[in-house]
């Protein structure tokens, strides 16, 4: 075997330096967790790896739309979002980050308050293009959605609740479904949830200011996500109102809640308003024609028979399952922080029609 060389054992001494250097460093590092890292942002904010509200993201997620919030709107400073390490979107956190900078910008008087720097991988960005989050940015991506749990999302927004923009796209993504799988599904039954969801959102969500004194846009009270794929109808409703602790006094009498919370003691309080507003939920509004108000919401996946219903308010949220006419279970948690506002989610199974009555 060969004496290595001078030059090589200077090299060696440097490399062992350096790595001992590494180690001290490494020592004397303080972890800290993801979402405590948005606290004071800076030009480029960070964006999680996830955006989950229910499996343990929730505080990431809503500390990293803060901070946008925080430099754009406080600041008044332009901001780059890196999603470079972002890998998953889920539902819940994908329209409560499409429904937050659309506000943000809408309320900004900078040019071009916020631009993307893209994820590495391709999926996480073929969901930003699919859902328009570029084009909202006004930023460019001239990548085409392939994947089959990307294309079929579609995304809208608005501030009325007649049902002309809804009611249209759903029509369209149905038409889409059925050639691109080639069977007939039946969704005239979600109309009326669909209208009492966004209904609710426009007369009851903004009827009070937010604890940080929004009180809603002039354009635009909802946004929405729908899918229909392999037989599944996928639709979400998300506002950045008060969220129903703040307005269940409003439509509910005080001796149903008082009886209704005295049997749930210890649940979070979103979640507990969520509940009794399922449980007795009325419209706020008096008048005959809007049907059951919030408990209508329930009323879709009851009827159907099959299907999940996840409502998220604030800091808590219900989930009601149902199986063959039957509720499967029920069940709630706590985000852990106050997304401020409500999101509505059904995932239902469609029912195939004969082919004799189409």
């Amino acid at each position: 075997m060969k004496r290595p060389t001078l030059k090589l054992r200077e090299r060696l001494k440097r490399l062992a330096r350096y790595r001992e250097a590494q180690r001290q460093s490494r020592k004397c590092k303080v972890l800290t967790k993801p979402e405590d890292k948005y606290v004071r942002p800076g030009a480029i904010i960070k964006a999680p790896r996830s955006f989950d509200l229910i499996q343990g993201s929730g505080k990431a997620v809503v500390k990293f739309l803060r901070a946008v919030s925080d430099q754009v709107l406080v600041k008044m400073q332009q901001t780059r979002l890196d999603f470079k390490d972002t890998e998953h979107f889920y539902v819940p956190g994908t329209i409560l980050l499409f429904a937050e900078l659309d506000r943000i910008i809408s309320l900004s008087d900078l040019p071009k308050p916020i631009s993307i720097r893209d994820p590495m991988r391709r999926r996480p960005r073929e969901v930003l293009k699919q859902i328009g989050l570029y084009n909202l940015t006004e930023d460019r991506c001239d990548l085409i959605p392939e994947r089959e749990d990307v294309v079929y999302w579609k995304a809208t927004k608005g501030n009325t609740q007649s049902g002309e923009t809804y009611g249209e796209l759903i029509e369209a993504i149905a038409e889409r479904a059925n050639r691109e799988h080639v069977k007939q599904l039946e969704v005239s039954g979600v109309w009326r949830s669909v209208n009492e969801a966004i209904a609710n959102s426009v007369d009851h969500a903004y009827k009070k200011p937010r604890q940080d004194g929004f009180s809603g846009l002039a354009d635009t009270k909802w946004w929405m996500f729908s899918q229909i794929r392999e037989g599944v109808f996928t639709l979400a409703v998300c506002d950045r109102g008060c969220g129903y602790r703040q307005t269940i006094n409003e439509t509910i009498p005080e001796q149903f809640i008082a009886t209704f919370t005295s049997a749930f003691s210890g649940a979070n309080r979103d979640a507990l308003a969520i509940d009794t507003a399922m449980e007795y939920g009325r419209t706020g509004t008096h008048e005959t024609s809007r049907g059951k108000g919030s408990r209508d919401v329930l009323s879709l996946l009851k009827k159907h028979g099959n299907g999940e219903l996840v409502v998220l308010s604030n800091t808590g949220w219900m989930r009601y399952e149902y199986e063959d006419d039957h509720e499967l279970s029920r069940t709630n948690g706590d985000v852990g922080i106050d997304i401020g506002g409500t999101i509505v989610w059904w995932k239902l199974p469609m029912k195939e029609l004969n082919h004799e009555n189409c």
